[in-house]
């Protein structure tokens, strides 16, 4: 009798119905636009997010280090190394991509194509955006750095290259790079009026400031893993866009993005009371009543040098340059 209930029991096992395995599905209406994102209550008041500056460009060589701007020039192939450097270290930190944001540059949904070869999340998407260009260096474009500050003087070059508000001179139309920008059709969604022919780092914010209150900021609140591939300008932008009560323009001016490096951000989100008057100082638009802010470091961590925000591991400059890090200098 045993024997017979036994098998009575596998038969009706076998006659289950088989679950299929639980699946990652990504919550696309948390992308869409919100009505009033400054008031939209978040899903958790945890989460992560990941900047990473695309890998080495060949105009970013040293030995021929170039104003890149807007002009779509490929990896190098230490910078493809990087990248794929870049998505290990996520994948090694049990981090899965949910949503990866990046420009229309290929040097940096190259990059993001590759990082998240590594640490996609099943079902993730891919976002791209002009509105997370790098800041847009007008006539500069295409001309060597070090050439330029002889021909224009050093301060003159440094002024354009680290100022929060001073914009370059503009591209013109008898530009070497002026079709190959405007007349691109990634471009053609985009009115003439919106497309910049040369950007300080404030106009750079406000460019992309909407982009991140519409897309990236919603997704950012409901607790996925976001990652953002961008430049070293649109970075410091969105940094000081995102961290504004936190960090000053002085800041920013210092503040060097090192290619190929996530920067991994564990966040909290507070309540806070709007302050217009500084909001709008950057020029950008209404002021939520939430700001993000993040985690402390683990304890028993002291920090070492001179470092922005704490990291996932402890808010230290490193000296390996291929370890995770953030610094100033």
């Amino acid at each position: 009798m045993r024997v017979l209930c036994a098998l009575l029991g596998t038969v009706a096992a076998w006659l289950q119905p088989v679950q299929p395995p639980r699946r990652h599905v990504l919550r696309r209406h948390l992308l869409e636009k919100p009505a009033d994102v400054a008031s939209t209550p978040p899903a958790t008041g945890v989460s992560t997010l990941v900047l990473l500056r695309h890998g080495e460009s060949v105009w970013n060589v040293k030995d021929d280090e170039r104003f890149t701007g807007w002009c779509d020039v490929p990896l190098t192939v230490k910078g493809e190394r990087e990248a794929e450097a870049a998505g290990r270290t996520l994948r090694d930190s049990n981090l899965r991509v949910d949503v990866c944001f990046t420009s229309l540059l290929s040097r940096a949904t190259v990059s993001a194509d590759l990082a998240t070869e590594h640490c996609a999340a099943e079902g993730m998407e891919v976002r791209r955006s002009w509105r997370l260009n790098e800041r847009h260096y007008g006539a500069l474009q295409g001309r060597n750095k070090a050439q330029a500050a002889v021909e224009d003087g050093a301060a003159l070059v440094d002024e354009w290259r680290r100022s929060w508000d001073v914009s370059p001179p503009p591209m013109t139309p008898d530009h070497p790079h002026w079709s190959g920008i405007y007349d691109d059709p990634r471009y053609a969604d985009a009115s003439p009026n919106e497309l910049p022919k040369g950007e300080s780092l404030a106009e750079c914010a406000r460019r992309l400031e909407p982009f991140w209150t519409s897309d990236v900021a919603p997704a950012v609140r409901s607790g996925l893993t976001v990652l953002v591939v961008g430049h070293a300008n649109s970075l410091r932008a969105l940094l000081r866009i995102v961290f504004r009560r936190q960090v000053t323009e002085a800041q920013i001016r210092a503040l060097k993005v090192p290619t190929g490096v996530p920067l991994i951000y564990h966040l909290d989100e507070r309540p806070c009371e709007a302050d217009e008057s500084d909001f709008c100082a950057l020029g950008l638009g209404a002021e939520p009543d939430w700001e993000l802010v993040p985690r402390p470091p683990p304890p028993g961590c002291v920090p070492r040098g001179r470092f922005l925000y704490p990291l996932d591991e402890c808010p230290v400059a490193y000296d390996d340059a291929s370890a995770p890090h953030f610094y100033l200098g």
